[in-house]
């Protein structure tokens, strides 16, 4: 199962695409499961900023001014979320304990934004990795329209249930 958005061709190029996503607040805001839902979290991302383009490979051969659906593997929104976020407060406790241990607390507190600074770093040197890249890339699914991802967003529940 993928997170999805659905988006608009703004420009064709060489085997890419660039998609502005549209809004699907309307759709998740009459959900009873939005506020557990990792597809209104996407849609709250992405509103409001309907001018942001993101490139996609064109593995569906989409035209100007198609709509299509965007889809993101939750596992790597889940640890790019982890690395961004857990890292550096990781670092920060792990750093903050040894001073307290160690020097004291005027040292520990040094240490906690020494370790943090730390932990930033290196969860952006992760998040700038091909590796990571790959996993937070955004693909194309297929071409369609916002009811027909409405109308598969309600079979998939329906079977869940």
């Amino acid at each position: 199962m993928m997170i999805e958005e659905i988006g608009r061709v703004e420009r064709v190029e060489a085997g890419y695409i660039w998609v502005s996503p549209m809004s699907s607040g309307g759709a998740c805001g009459s959900c009873k499961s939005s506020n557990s839902c990792s597809t209104s979290l996407v849609a709250t991302l992405f509103k409001g900023k309907a001018t942001k383009t993101v490139r996609v490979g064109n593995t569906i051969n989409a035209k100007m001014n198609d709509t299509v659906v965007l889809g993101l593997h939750p596992q790597g929104l889940l640890l790019g979320s982890a690395i961004i976020y857990l890292l550096p407060i990781v670092s920060l406790f792990v750093f903050a304990v040894l001073g307290q241990q160690f020097w004291g607390e005027a040292t520990s507190i040094v240490m906690g934004f020494l370790g943090i600074m730390i932990g930033l770093l290196i969860s952006k040197k992760i998040a700038q990795s091909t590796r990571m890249k790959v996993q937070l890339e955004v693909i194309s699914l297929r071409i369609g329209s916002a009811s027909d991802s409405i109308e598969f967003s309600n079979k998939s529940q329906n079977k869940m249930l």
